[in-house]
């Protein structure tokens, strides 16, 4: 009896394993084959290994930008239109030179992989991102790709479309330019950035808080010693001084605008009361 009661046991374990492995492998084959025929533009992306949801996001995003640069040439402006540029499905914008799948998780139709990319042309940089998969009837698709490295435009690939398909159309100039004065083109998006001292688009920065209804976005700059922020929102753009590690704030009399990271999230406010305007995604 106890013979039986193990080889049926055993027979379970090797069958539920079986499944796994099975999964596991279906899973690793979606992800190999999309970055191994990956360019690193998003226009090339191959859309029957992604998700409804992920292809229809590209979709609006190449639509924003065939809109912008149809105004560019209805008003004869030489400048640059509205595009995404960089790759997305990492969190470097280089893109990568090669990538290892390392650990899958699977929960029900929801998949997430763990993968290792690496850039040989900017100094052999590694970082790792999740890429996460649906399950469509009986195949997988990538949804989504969740950046962990820190030079990541956004916090994931959905983020970076949904912020550049819903921004505000810029302003398109006519012949003569719409640079401000220090050369950042509007109708690219761009917009002059006192700490860095460079002209930055804000829905590309890698910190970015949103207001409560999540339609609108604030884009944090820190500087590289810590001792200052810059805040470009809807109220306008803020140079805050650091107070301690975790809050900055305006030293501007009559000012009361904050920057303070709570439980772990950055919080932008202008309030005397501290309530904020804007906070940072939960990861």
């Amino acid at each position: 009896m106890k013979i039986k009661i193990l080889l049926s046991s055993l027979i379970a374990v090797t069958i539920f394993f079986g499944c796994s492995n099975s999964k596991n492998n279906a899973v690793t084959g979606v992800v190999d084959s999309f970055y191994k025929h990956y360019s690193g533009k998003y226009v090339s992306a191959d859309k029957g290994l992604l998700s409804d949801s992920l292809s229809a996001l590209i979709d609006k995003a190449l639509a924003k930008e065939a809109e912008s640069a149809e105004k560019i040439r209805n008003s004869r402006s030489t400048e640059k239109p509205a595009v995404i540029e960089g790759d997305i499905f990492t969190s470097l914008s280089q893109g990568y030179t090669g990538f290892k799948i390392g650990d899958i998780r699977i929960e029900g139709d929801k998949a997430i992989a763990s993968v290792e990319f690496k850039n040989k042309d900017q100094n052999n940089i590694t970082w790792k991102d999740d890429v996460v998969l649906l399950k469509n009837g009986k195949k997988w698709k990538i949804d989504n790709v969740n950046y962990k490295g820190e030079t990541g435009a956004g916090k994931n690939t959905k983020d970076v479309l949904a912020q550049f398909s819903s921004s505000a159309a810029a302003p398109v100039a006519m012949v003569g330019g719409d640079a401000d004065a220090h050369g950042c083109k509007a109708s690219a998006g761009y917009t002059w950035s006192t700490i860095k001292k460079a002209c930055i688009r804000v829905f590309e920065l890698p910190l970015k808080l949103s207001d409560p209804k999540g339609s609108m976005i604030a884009g944090v700059v820190i500087a590289d010693d810590k001792k200052q922020a810059e805040v470009f929102a809807k109220e306008g753009n803020f140079i805050l001084t650091r107070k301690s590690e975790t809050s900055y704030a305006s030293t501007t009399p009559g000012s009361t605008s904050f920057l303070e990271k709570k439980n772990g999230l950055w919080e932008f406010g202008i309030s005397k009361d501290g309530k904020a305007l804007y906070t940072e995604s939960k990861k």
